[in-house]
């Protein structure tokens, strides 16, 4: 195949193949030229757009369009178009079939003078995704709850709905990765399996907390700290730098429990009992969050936790892969739960045991492999 070119700003550039691989050169005076850094980010952006997500776009909308129960559609279409970018492709039928009968109460036009009913539920709970009905409500109390602790910001409009957006994108990531089965009446929600007598099967904790992390992720901006998941989601962004988020997408989006984010464990430390007990205190740790008293359960995740981290930091030092451990280690050390986040939260540290031998846990394996990591200058040097 001969004379491949194409025409940009009035210059003429030549695509040569050879070894399976293209280049692409500049026609000057009849002589092919290398490319300056301005037009190799100007051609790499054109040649590799995300044009590829505008035929799954407008799936969405078509979907959006012929749902007759969904309300305040232009608004939702921006955070389920967001959502489908990040769900595996494989996962993406179960995305559209819920979106075609999801229904929606979003209560955008509260009366901010009304009075906060009495309610038994806590803050998030106010909001809920109903799997069997496929319906998400926010609240008429959630809305004037937020808007009161709204009030008392500076920012008081940003901070009403940087929250209202995140646990709305919370709740439509919860229906994104929702299945319900009408013949055995079993809802699969992220790591959920629910009703089921097996222990395995019981996630909510994982399930929420990995939620948090996705509606965090889709509202920049968002204050953590007052999330009602912010202990979920903190353990889970450890978890995340020790096996990866890849890991967490695919087993979420595709309802596989814990299975395989315990085999990624024991690629780490071979011991499936230990798996097992980690994901077991993280959602009995999830169930008594509301308990007062004394509990080592916290302390004891982030203490095993670290385990992991340990042995996963030691095969890439093992791989020479430095950098990454560099900064595995910088983000490790922001997710922690500290004493001071607990009392941000308005938790008693002196309640979780163990939790500050963990934050000296992981500063003794900082100073064990800080040595190791005096090496990354002159390898960032050695590889230009």
């Amino acid at each position: 195949m001969n004379n491949n070119f194409f025409t940009l700003n009035g210059k003429k550039y030549v695509i040569l193949f050879g070894n399976l691989r293209i280049t692409i050169l500049r026609k000057e005076n009849d002589k092919l030229v290398l490319l300056n850094e301005e037009e190799k980010k100007e051609i790499i952006s054109i040649l590799n757009n995300k044009s590829g997500y505008r035929y799954d776009s407008e799936k969405i909308m078509q979907i959006i369009n012929s749902n007759n129960v969904l309300d305040n559609k232009g608004y939702l279409s921006n955070f389920l178009q967001w959502l489908e970018n990040i769900i595996p492709l494989e996962c993406r039928e179960n995305f559209y079939n819920n979106i075609k009968t999801l229904k929606t109460d979003l209560n955008l036009d509260i009366n901010f003078s009304e009075s906060i009913s009495e309610t038994k539920n806590d803050y998030q709970e106010n909001c809920e995704y109903n799997g069997k009905e496929n319906t998400i409500i926010m609240t008429k109390n959630f809305m004037l709850q937020t808007g009161k602790i709204a009030q008392s910001t500076k920012k008081t409009a940003d901070f009403f709905w940087k929250s209202y957006s995140k646990t709305l994108l919370h709740e439509l990531a919860h229906m994104s990765s929702s299945h319900y089965d009408v013949k055995t009446g079993i809802l699969l929600c992220g790591f959920d399996k629910f009703p089921s007598e097996k222990e395995i099967d019981k996630n909510r904790g994982l399930t929420e907390g990995f939620t948090e992390i996705i509606s965090m992720a889709g509202i920049p901006g968002t204050i953590e700290i007052a999330s009602g998941y912010y202990i979920e989601a903190s353990l889970i962004n450890q978890l995340i730098q020790i096996i990866g988020v890849d890991v967490f997408i695919k087993s979420y989006f595709s309802n596989l429990g814990t299975k395989f984010l315990e085999s990624k464990l024991c690629n780490i430390i071979a011991d499936p009992e230990l798996a097992f007990q980690l994901f077991r205190n993280i959602e009995i740790n999830f169930q008594i969050r509301n308990l007062k008293g004394k509990q080592s359960l916290l302390g004891n995740i982030q203490l095993l936790l670290l385990d992991y981290l340990e042995k996963r930091c030691e095969k890439l030092i093992e791989n020479n892969k430095l950098r990454e451990v560099n900064e595995i280690l910088k983000i490790y050390e922001q997710m922690l739960i500290t004493p001071e986040k607990l009392k941000i939260m308005d938790k008693n540290p002196d309640d979780y045991e163990g939790l500050v031998e963990s934050i000296t846990k992981f500063k003794n394996l900082q100073e064990k492999l800080s040595p190791k990591l005096v090496n990354i200058e002159a390898q960032d040097s050695v590889r230009k």
